[in-house]
């Protein structure tokens, strides 16, 4: 029936005798049901005629509503449908309804590697600074698949769509990772199909083309199809407290070493390991204890680093099947060699990293 759909779960024949749905309850069903089953001409249809849209399925145990299901599914004209109305009707807070994990429509889009949802919800002005996943979802199966860890060369397409978000939220080039004039390039250039991806030159961008075409025109797809904005809003990349946890006064300490001891005996202390920071648009070095650890693990061959701003305890726990209120003895940022993203994996935002040497 239509609620085991809707819901996600199976209702037994008792439960079902005892539901008895409103006619508002029916049509809210019914958004659902358009919204994952039906093209989006009948959508369309059925919200002209002022179904609900912005409430969660009747007796479904979950705040989810249309437009993340939407999302899901990849049902990309079915979203632009939802996405298009939120913004004629001055709901923006629409764009960022989460699923039972609090994840963000933009954030599912680039997690199970679509490019038109994401185009859309750029479009219409979705937050993709919390649109950086840690980890990506591959063969999805009616709104679901299997998690893994961020794969560069496995799942190029997703990549791809990560490195374009990145570019975007923090300004920096989409290849080369730089930042513009204050880093030697040249003005920032967005490219002219997509909206999204940054370049600091011609040559970056046609060095990086090889990577972004897996995803530029069905980015370009997507966005078409949202017509309540003219264009992608401006990404707003002050104000961005809350994304990242502040370092803390311990983790510039390095517990293994006496206070007699000279780290240069004991590390390379010529290389340090630093972060971009959009809001301050400049790199900025992490604490001491934590650039070790971020070279020791490369240098040990792992694929990551996992750490928790001011607790040294959480480092290298993590919690596999992310909530939405984690326990205090896990790591919540992952830092992968691969892309070189930092990613904190509970508010979905991301930042560049880098390895520098530094000194003659």
């Amino acid at each position: 029936n239509r609620l085991d759909t809707m819901s996600g779960r199976q209702y037994t024949a008792e439960e079902m005798s005892r539901i008895k749905l409103t006619p508002s309850e029916e049509q809210i069903v019914t958004v659902f049901q358009y919204t994952t089953d039906q093209p989006a001409h009948m959508l369309e249809a059925v919200l002209s005629m002022k179904f609900p849209y912005d409430k969660p399925c009747p007796y479904a145990g979950t705040q989810t509503i249309p437009i993340n299901l939407a999302a899901q599914h990849q049902k990309h004209e079915n979203l632009a449908v939802l996405a298009n109305l939120a913004i004629q009707e001055g709901r923006p807070e629409l764009l960022e309804a989460g699923d039972t994990k609090g994840r963000s429509p933009a954030f599912l889009a680039v997690c199970k590697g679509n490019p038109e949802c994401l185009g859309v919800m750029a479009k219409a002005g979705a937050n993709l600074r919390h649109a950086c996943p840690v980890t990506w979802e591959i063969n999805p199966n009616n709104g679901q698949g299997s998690l893994i860890d961020p794969e560069p060369r496995g799942f190029p397409v997703t990549h791809a769509l990560n490195q374009t978000v990145l570019s975007f939220v923090t300004g920096t080039c989409c290849h080369c990772f730089k930042s513009g004039k204050s880093e030697g390039a040249g003005d920032m250039k967005t490219c002219a199909r997509c909206g999204l991806a940054m370049y600091c030159s011609k040559e970056c961008q046609r060095d990086n083309w090889a990577q972004h075409k897996k995803v530029c025109k069905r980015i370009k797809a997507g966005a078409n199809l949202v017509t309540a904005n003219s264009k992608i809003p401006e990404p707003v990349r002050n104000g961005m407290i809350g994304d990242f946890q502040p370092f803390e006064a311990e983790d510039d300490e390095d517990s293994a070493l006496e206070e007699d001891d000279d780290p240069a005996d004991y590390y390379d202390t010529s290389v340090v390991w630093e972060y971009y920071d959009a809001a301050a648009a400049d790199w900025i070095g992490y604490p001491t204890r934590i650039s070790r650890s971020i070279e020791r693990l490369q240098e040990l061959g792992s694929p990551r680093y996992m750490y928790k701003p001011g607790n040294k305890k959480a480092e290298g726990k993590e919690e596999r099947g992310l909530s939405t209120n984690p326990p205090s003895f896990v790591s919540t940022n992952h830092i992968y060699y691969s892309d070189m993203i930092d990613r904190q994996i509970y508010t979905g935002a991301g930042r560049r990293v880098r390895r520098r040497v530094v000194g003659p």
